[in-house]
């Protein structure tokens, strides 16, 4: 359509539907038309139409001629904004509410309010290599956590395969780009309280510049610092200056420099262009010609598209780092170990954690120079390292600042979240720093490893390089990593090789490296089968295998039995393991190998592949080791909050048919328990028709038991007139019942006094006992001296007898039936159970009751309603005790006390070891319809996994019991023989609170949503200054507040110095003032202020007006401590004709050193000689103005990362500029080319050129800006300053020579600068203000710092 063609053309071409083709020449019209405006006179009618089609304000800046932003703000001002609106799921049948939102222009009205002023979390986009779902459950994570905070959430992402997009993760849900535009449209719509950018990968990370640039509240680390780790130049100098070590690099520009750099630094390199991300064409070359070959394929070099070179070390570990740090100071970091050496893209990489072959030293040494990085950077939030380590010598290959793709693997592996303390680091939230990690406990190794599609991409080589190809991963857990990692591997669907395997070993080093592991194949019996150079190589090793034979061709008369093609195609190999000489075929000339064919053919026949020698030997050594797989208690991880007890006890289990012959109660009984969370059970000694009262009945109990017991289990004698000599030694304890289920029951006090008398006195003795028989029992074990426990306590005045005599110091202890807990006799019309009154007694005073226990309640209650249960109350009694520390009514540490601690102390019971139930706290619990009251009931708190003696016995709906693994521990029982100790309960926790985020403003109120509970505050609490014992020494010094200015300040080469000319200081003293510089930018940042020079005075005198540099000054030493006397030559006695030298011999006497401006050349040499203090030359008439050609220098290295190879376009008045005098000056030191664009009566001075041309600077002149423009990286405009013309004339015909407006920018790269000392007139227009690359007032900020660097160095006050 652009080139004329009409609609029925194209649709005679192409069959597209003509409605559709309509619809995009409306487009291309409208694109057209507003090609004829400019922003100036564009119709606020045509941006709406333009914003109506579609169009983005990137677009419409490029049809008329001007820039983003601009349009923005054009638009904004003529009230074109979007509006939000819902999507309709429901078809306009009904109202839609729904949570999916989207902008548009076609429309007049908000379908929501916008009240919450939600944080906007950014998503990470369309999945796709480099990017994908580990980036979105960092996301979904961080939404969680804030909404778990009480904080309103705004999620922005267009991907509908996210689980960040469901309707119900976020308050707002935003399909929308993550763009400038929309994402500036978002947060003023929402008058958003922050933005989140750390969770979606690079896509979100590219705009946090801009975005910070308009004002966006950026939460966490500052984007500044995030352009500093990304931007290369930057990130190296910080490096240097920390001194962490880093490869060897060089951006070139040209065949010639690549060469001799790689010459220089020695081959192998690796290359990539420097505009990729990624690893996106990048390359490991190992020759002269490799490097030619890949820079003729792959680019062209040039100042426009450099290379960057760095020098690749071989054979060396790459190491991954994933930290937490708040304000620098790291609370959170976790090392993870590549299986593969350096040279293998880290997301294609297999991880280890915790590290398995990492040398001690090798790992402290990462940890400090994390630690250091995340200080320089000021870190707040996550951050990810990579590192490669090499004979203990560690060296950074990059830092992201943001979440990385093995976040979500370290946070699964280590159950710390690590987004959710880097999200609450952000908020300004406590944080607890290194969490407690049950790794060190549990002994176990995760390993993540690739998933690639190489059968779905045709012709693609399948092997690991620095270039991304992984299109997923898979992680598992193992006892170690060998398990883990035949795990993982089969979880991919590689296919475990049964007979055959074929080995290809391209260099000798490697086939040295596989010896080992092919013998291991041999002996475990595969059949071996090898190409030549392998065959011969292990057949002379004592290896027998077979050689088969590759040709470049399909040959019949190849004999079958020795084709390798023919063994591949007809999948008689069961594993090919290909490892090629040097990883230097990923390019298209590769594609006609034998080894790439061979590869190909494995893919394309399903033949499992392996390519790298480390994976090789550690996939050997595993197939060798683990050939069974056993579920393990950490075969996976998910998001629920699961919290690990140790295995509980039912110290009252009522098993009716516990002594009738061949019942099968105790079998299911104890596999119930076991599914609820129970591994030991006590089986009460009452049953029906009757219990455990003799010899005869205690042998059907055991036979009943014996075999089939799901988990472990102790067995008590009923007590009855006729057995109180006969203890049954083989129980654990005598249950004296006044109440039975069935069968007699102790008639008085009086029968229950034999039992004391005769039972053993180390055995427990436990009683139903209630009322008066209550108090006799107390008092007969008051007279025994012996300990009762009280089974059942189900009314207000049993518990306040029990309580006195706790008091007394009697030995009672007691339990209460978890159903007394939750049922009460007014919503049942149960006598068996408490009033609400008394049940509400038992809450208040729960600390009376030593244990819960389930009892014979749950099978009275079903048997009123006549369906009467065996395993009745079991399944429910943990979740319901989980749902109420959910509710703030219990804790963990309750129901671990009455359910584990205090039954093993009561009853002796003997430690199950490696035993443990994991419970998912958060997750739904819907009770089945036999758990009787509470039957479709739906709490909080779900059974998830259950190990009894180190083996899995329940997971997930599953047993895995035989009912040959419980144990009778009733003969192991130990006498108890002292008085039960008091147990301490936690108080009950007040669920008022609610924690505000001091980086998100005052709190507009109390209620901001879901209440935090104070135990939650204190465990993420956290006093940072505190080190924790584990992180080594040099981790915590580094902590400290940062000696890097001490130590710059210390060696000042600027100390108590005159700053007269900028020609005064070499490249290395300019070094030290701006590495100095960026240290005040991180403490003004960070503090506000640094007092360095608290006491010291500056006097400023001004001759001529000046709103920056005085200002500046003026501001700098005020963020310094120190103080400022101003005068200037308008009210200072210079009117009544002092001299220069007497004005600045005065203020020396009242400050430590004087900034000076003065209209005269020279002026400042003048002050210096009469001065007793350092002169700071502020300008000296058409003469110099060094400090702002320090500024300058320091913005264009802070903006474009690097001054060297840069094109620096100087605009104006080059003759009377005193900024361009110096600047020039400054730029010799580097290798720049200068243009100097000026009319020709205002030219740059002679001598000023000779200086650049004595210094081999190549300057070039011009009098047209258009000839320059697309090739500079820096246009420095200058004002034309009508003070210096004595011709007003002369001064009208030039003062607008050169207008900088967005016509010209856009003849412009889109990576450069535009620089303007200031103030201005008319050259620059104040729609380039709005333009990304116009860094003028970026240029004012800078300078802030610059001179407080400037003033620190020349004073020389240190810490």
């Amino acid at each position: 359509m652009n080139q004329g063609y009409s609609v029925d053309r194209i649709w005679e071409l192409t069959n597209i539907d003509k409605w559709f083709l309509n619809k995009l020449q409306n487009i291309v019209r409208l694109d057209k038309t507003l090609a004829n405006f400019t922003a100036s006179d564009v119709p606020a009618s045509m941006l709406r139409s333009a914003k109506q089609l579609g169009f983005s304000d990137r677009q419409i800046a490029t049809a008329i001629s001007s820039n983003e932003l601009s349009v923005r703000r054009l638009r904004t001002d003529a009230g074109i904004i979007p509006f939000v609106k819902q999507i309709d799921t429901v078809a306009a049948e009904f109202p839609a509410f729904t949570n999916y939102l989207y902008m548009t222009y076609n429309a007049v009205e908000h379908d929501v309010t916008f009240e919450d002023k939600g944080v906007m979390v950014l998503g990470s986009g369309v999945y796709r290599i480099g990017s994908s779902v580990e980036f979105d459950w960092c996301a979904v994570r961080a939404i969680r956590t804030l909404r778990g905070r009480g904080v309103k959430t705004v999620m922005v992402n267009y991907n509908p395969e996210t689980v960040s997009t469901d309707y119900d993760e976020a308050d707002r849900l935003y399909f929308e780009n993550i763009n400038l535009e929309r994402i500036l449209d978002i947060y003023e719509a929402e008058t958003s309280s922050g933005v989140v950018i750390a969770m979606g990968g690079q896509t979100p990370n590219n705009i946090a510049l801009p975005l910070h640039r308009q004002n966006v509240k950026i939460l966490g680390t500052s984007p500044e610092m995030i352009d500093t780790a990304e931007n290369r130049y930057k990130f190296s100098r910080m490096l240097d200056q920390i001194n962490v070590d880093q490869p060897l690099w060089k951006e070139l520009t040209s065949f010639d420099e690549a060469g001799e750099f790689c010459e220089k630094v020695g081959y192998p390199v690796l290359v990539r262009p420097s505009y990729v991300l990624s690893g996106a064409a990048m390359n490991v070359v190992y020759s002269p010609d490799d490097l030619s070959n890949y820079l003729g394929q792959a680019t062209a070099v040039s100042r426009e598209h450099p290379v960057v070179i760095s020098k690749y070390i071989e054979d060396a570990k790459e190491i991954e780092m994933d930290a937490i740090a708040v304000n620098g100071k790291m609370v959170m970091h976790v090392v993870s170990e590549h299986v593969e050496n350096a040279g293998v893209h880290s997301g294609d990489a297999t991880l280890i954690l915790p590290p398995q072959d990492l040398d001690p030293e090798t790992i402290r040494k990462i940890e400090v120079a994390t630690a250091k990085i995340g200080q320089a950077l000021d870190v707040t939030g996550c951050y990810n390292i990579q590192f490669i380590a090499k004979d203990n010598e560690i060296k950074v290959i990059e830092c992201n600042l943001r979440a990385s793709r093995s976040m979500p693997f370290v946070s699964k592996v280590m159950e710390v979240d690590l987004i959710e303390m880097a999200t609450n680091a952000m908020l300004g939230f406590p944080v607890e720093a290194y969490p407690e990690s049950p790794i060190p406990k549990t002994g176990y190794v995760g390993i993540k490893v690739p998933q690639f599609s190489f059968s779905r991409l045709s012709g693609a080589d399948p092997i690991l390089g620095v270039e991304m190809a992984s299109t997923g991963e898979v992680a598992c857990f193992g006892k170690d990593k060998y398990e883990a990692y035949i795990k993982a591997l089969v979880s991919t669907g590689f296919t475990l090789p049964k007979k055959n395997i074929l080995l290809s070993i391209g260099s000798f080093k490697e086939k040295q490296e596989m010896l080992p592991a092919v013998k291991r194949l041999r002996a475990l019996g595969y059949n071996l089968f090898a190409t030549a150079g392998t065959a011969d190589f292990m057949s002379e090793h004592g290896v027998p295998v077979k050689y088969l034979e590759t040709l470049e061709d399909d040959n019949d008369s190849q004999k079958s039995e020795y084709s390798l093609n023919q063994h591949l195609a007809n999948n008689l190999i069961d594993l090919y393991i290909n490892l090629p000489s040097k990883n230097r075929y990923r390019r298209p000339a590769s594609y006609v190998s034998k080894g790439y064919r061979t590869r190909r053919m494995a893919v394309d026949f399903s033949v499992p592949l392996i390519t790298n020698v480390k994976c090789a030997k550690l996939f050997v050594e595993a197939l060798a080791r683990h050939k069974d797989f056993e579920i393990e208690a950490v075969d996976y991880k998910d998001s629920n909050r699961t919290v690990t007890l140790p295995g509980l006890v039912n110290i009252q289990a009522l098993i009716p048919g516990i002594s009738t012959a061949a019942s099968k109660d105790f079998e299911n009984i104890s596999k119930t328990s076991i599914s609820s969370g129970f591994t030991m059970i006590g089986a009460m000694a009452t049953g029906i028709p009757k219990g455990v009262e003799d010899k005869a009945s205690l042998a059907i109990a055991t036979t009943n038991s014996r075999n089939h017991a799901h988990c472990d289990y102790f067995l008590t004698q009923n007590a009855n007139v006729d057995n109180a000599n006969d203890c049954l030694k083989e129980t654990a304890a005598l249950f004296i019942s006044f109440a039975p289920i069935a069968g007699r029951a102790v008639a008085n006090v009086a029968e229950a006094a034999k039992h004391f008398s005769s039972w053993p006195a180390g055995s427990p003795i436990v009683t139903d006992a209630k009322g008066t028989d209550l108090a006799s029992i107390l008092l007969l074990a008051s007279l025994h001296n012996r300990p009762v426990h009280i089974t059942g306590v189900s009314s207000a005045d049993d518990m306040a007898l029990i309580m006195m005599s706790k008091d007394k110091e009697l030995q009672v202890t007691c339990d209460i039936e978890v159903y007394s807990l939750f049922l009460t006799r007014e919503e049942t019309g149960s006598k068996h159970l408490p009033t609400k009154a008394e049940q509400d007694a038992f809450w208040s005073s729960l600390h009376v009751f030593d244990c819960f226990t389930i009892g014979s309640l749950p099978y009275r209650l079903a048997a009123e309603k006549g369906t009467p249960l065996a395993h009745a109350g079991i399944e429910e009694t943990l979740p319901l005790l989980v749902d109420a520390v959910n509710k703030g009514r219990l804790t963990m540490a309750d129901v671990i006390a009455k359910l584990y601690t205090n039954p093993r102390k009561i009853f002796s019971l003997p430690e199950q070891k490696d035993s443990y139930v994991e419970i998912e706290t958060d997750r739904a619990c819907v009770l089945t319809s036999t758990s009787g009251p509470f039957a479709g009931k739906a709490l909080s708190g779900t059974v998830h996994r259950v190990v009894l003696h180190g083996q899995t016995a329940y997971l997930d709906g599953a047993w895995y019991t035989s009912g040959a693994e419980g144990q009778d521990v009733s003969s192991v029982a130990q006498a108890i023989t002292k008085a039960v100790e008091k147990v301490a309960h936690p108080a009950a926790i007040s669920t008022s609170s609610v924690i505000h985020s001091p980086r998100l403003g005052p709190s507009p109120d109390a209620a901001l949503g879901t209440p935090i509970r104070a135990t939650e505050a204190r465990r993420n609490s956290v006093q940072l200054e505190a080190a924790p014992a584990h992180i080594p020494q040099a981790v915590q010094a580094v902590q400290e507040m940062p000696s890097s200015i001490a130590r710059i300040i210390n060696n000042s080469p600027f100390s108590h110095r005159h700053i007269l000319s900028s020609k005064q200081f070499d490249r290395n003293e300019l070094h030290a003032l701006f590495s100095l510089a960026h240290e005040m930018r991180t403490q003004v940042e960070r503090n506000g202020s640094i007092d360095l020079l608290r006491g010291k005075v500056m006097c400023s005198m001004f001759y001529e007006p000046s709103t920056r540099t005085s200002c500046s000054f003026a501001a700098a030493m005020a963020r310094l401590g120190g103080s400022v006397v101003s005068a200037d030559g308008s009210s200072s006695s210079v009117v009544k004709g002092e001299t220069l030298a007497d004005t600045v011999r005065t203020l020396g006497c009242y400050g430590d050193l004087i900034v000076l401006r003065h209209p005269n050349p020279g002026s400042a040499a003048t002050a210096a000689k009469f001065s007793k203090v350092p002169v700071i030359n502020a300008g000296d008439g058409v003469g110099e103005h060094p400090t702002q050609a320090f500024l300058d220098v320091y913005t264009i290295r802070e903006e474009l990362g690097t001054v060297n190879g840069l094109t620096i376009t100087l605009v104006g008045d080059l003759k009377n500029g005193r900024t361009v005098h110096s600047l020039v000056k400054l730029l010799a030191y580097y290798h720049v080319t200068l243009n100097f664009v000026s009319p020709p009566s205002l030219r740059m001075p002679e001598s000023v050129k000779a200086e650049l041309s004595q210094a081999g600077v190549v300057v070039n002149e011009y009098t047209d800006l258009n000839d320059v423009i697309a090739e500079s990286d820096v246009v420095y405009v200058t004002r034309v300053q009508k003070e210096r013309f004595s011709d007003l004339e002369e001064y009208e015909r030039v003062k607008s020579a050169y207008v900088i407006n967005n016509k010209m920018m856009s003849k412009a790269k889109t990576q450069m600068i535009v620089m303007h000392p200031l103030p201005r007139v008319s050259e620059i227009e104040p729609e380039v203000d709005f333009d990304q690359r116009a860094a003028y007032f970026r240029q004012m900020r800078y300078g802030l710092y610059v001179r407080m660097a400037l003033l620190a160095l020349v004073l020389g006050k240190s810490f």
